[in-house]
């Protein structure tokens, strides 16, 4: 059935609109679209670049698409300018707690007392972590022994 509206299509009977709704009625979401995550942030004595990364340094809860960590995810807040021109102070980075950085990619780096950078993670040998910073362009060496953790960045927003 043509009709002055429709240019060239047929209309939708009133009982197929009933099937298709039937057909649909069950579906729900699988879950939801988003989650909502803790950011960290704020620098901390010992460097211009720290982060704060104790429960009492959460400056901020954002939505981030669910799935797009797998296991605990965090937001942390850039500090400082040293990854600039990649990553800028105030830019959010979400990691996944559970993610191993990668070389060549960015990360952030958990120390024991609580703070944390982000650099580009370069790897480890000897007790020491490797990591690159942009601004100035430079080698940073961390004793490994100050370090709690090593997380990749997932993604930056």
């Amino acid at each position: 059935m043509k009709g002055p509206d429709t240019k060239g299509g047929r209309r939708m009977t009133a009982e197929e609109a009933e099937k298709i709704e039937s057909f649909f009625a069950g579906d729900e979401p699988a879950g939801p679209a988003f989650e909502l995550i803790d950011v960290y942030g704020y620098a901390q004595a010992g460097g211009e670049d720290r982060i704060g990364l104790a429960s009492d340094q959460v400056i901020d809860r954002i939505e981030v698409p669910a799935g797009l960590v797998r296991g605990r995810a965090i937001g942390v807040r850039v500090a400082g300018d040293s990854m600039e021109p990649r990553l800028y102070s105030g830019e959010t980075v979400i990691i996944g707690l559970n993610m191993s950085p990668q070389r060549d990619r960015d990360c952030v780096v958990e120390f024991h007392d609580g703070t944390g950078i982000v650099k580009q993670y370069k790897g480890q040998r000897d007790g020491v972590v490797f990591l690159h910073q942009y601004n100035p362009d430079k080698e940073v060496r961390v004793d490994a022994s100050t370090v709690k953790a090593i997380h990749a960045v997932a993604y930056r927003r």
